[in-house]
């Protein structure tokens, strides 16, 4: 991902479906177009104009999330991402580093046209030119799996410039599941697969999706978009976590998050309890619990919040530091405001600390159907 400009003005056309343009009428440079309607508006009917599928009627078109990072001089940027059915399936497109969220969200707007419209446009150009379909279907019928079907594929594939796909894979309980990240015209793009019993199993799975989305030869019709299932929830789901994330700016983020997210709690509670609160009542109450065992500093420490307006009281984890140990409390108020409460009563016999690990996920950049950025 990169704050780079975009380089090439916009095209009426796109890998899978085409912009409900007339050719008849004049075309407009995007600089034009920018300064008639913008390039969310722009975007909205780029994503509006698939002759596939409908755009749902109870769901807005284009759906808005924002990450926020704390810079060296204690300034907070934004970046958007944008989710939005294209031709059935879900995408999401990440922009870049911004000042504000509006100036993030035209950026990240800007580049999914550029990306959608002018390098696929282009891509799709050259295709009919001088198309190297045979080619991409021989290779394929030399395939012994379909994890090697996508290998051959990207290898005889002009968009992925002879880049090889690149594997990773989760076990969780319900099963394993398998990404694969793509190179495709410069621009990193990664697939996820379902969850299937085997490591293996996974991978195949995944390839098979991502083969169905470009309708590689012989398997144009192996899957079929479900909106159904999507529209029932009025929201696209969520990619997980900081999926746009490099590790540097994943770390960025966990750190901007952590210093505004006692604030960003007590927020909500006094939101949720604003008819219940007295004048002048604080929201929450903090005591504390030190090891007196442990010689190092910050010693290990872990806070108890009380919230008398909801007779509700949260004893946290051991953290190394009462700043730290105040951040996990807050974490399980924040859970039991979203309805995923679990008993966080104080125990019944004493318990050892254990280690001091932060108990954050680690992030990754993982699974979308179209990362809009450009690489650094």
């Amino acid at each position: 991902i990169s704050s780079a400009p975009p380089p090439e003005p916009f095209r009426s056309s796109s890998p899978r479906a085409t912009m409900a343009a007339d050719s008849a009428q004049p075309e407009l440079s995007r600089e034009e177009s920018m300064q008639r309607k913008g390039p969310v508006a722009l975007l909205q009917e780029f994503v509006q104009s698939s002759r596939q599928f409908a755009a749902p009627q109870n769901q807005a078109i284009l759906q808005w999330a924002y990450d926020q990072r704390m810079t060296p001089s204690n300034a907070l940027e934004f970046r958007a991402s944008v989710a939005f059915l294209f031709d059935g399936v879900p995408h999401h497109v990440a922009g870049g580093w911004c000042s504000s969220k509006k100036v993030a969200q035209r950026d990240a707007a800007e580049r999914g046209l550029v990306f959608f419209i002018g390098r696929w446009g282009e891509q799709l150009l050259a295709e009919d030119q001088g198309s190297d379909l045979a080619q991409r279907r021989q290779a394929l019928q030399r395939r012994s799996s379909d994890v090697q079907a996508l290998e051959d594929f990207c290898s005889s594939y002009s968009a992925c410039g002879g880049v090889a796909p690149r594997w990773r894979s989760s076990e969780g309980p319900a099963g394993h599941v398998a990404q694969v990240e793509l190179a495709l015209l410069g621009v990193t793009h990664i697939f996820g697969g379902a969850q299937k019993p085997t490591a293996e199993a996974a991978r195949g799975d995944a390839a098979r999706r991502v083969l169905w989305y470009f309708q590689a030869p012989g398997y144009e019709h192996l899957f079929s978009p479900d909106v159904t299932a999507i529209v029932k929830g009025r929201r696209i789901p969520a990619p997980p976590a900081n999926w746009a994330c490099t590790q540097a700016e994943a770390e960025a983020h966990r750190n901007a998050d952590r210093k505004t997210a006692l604030m960003r709690v007590q927020n909500r509670l006094q939101q949720h309890l604003s008819k219940r609160l007295q004048a002048g009542q604080s929201v929450w109450e903090w005591s504390y619990e030190l090891d007196e065992t442990d010689t190092q500093w910050p010693p290990l420490c872990r806070a108890t919040v009380s919230v008398p307006a909801m007779k509700e009281s949260f004893l946290g984890p051991w953290a190394r530091g009462q700043r730290a140990a105040q951040i996990e409390a807050s974490y399980l108020v924040a859970d039991f405001l979203d309805g995923d409460s679990e008993d966080t009563s104080a125990p019944t016999s004493e318990e050892a600390p254990g280690s001091a690990a932060d108990s954050e996920e680690v992030f990754e950049r993982i699974t979308c159907w179209a990362d809009a950025g450009d690489d650094e």
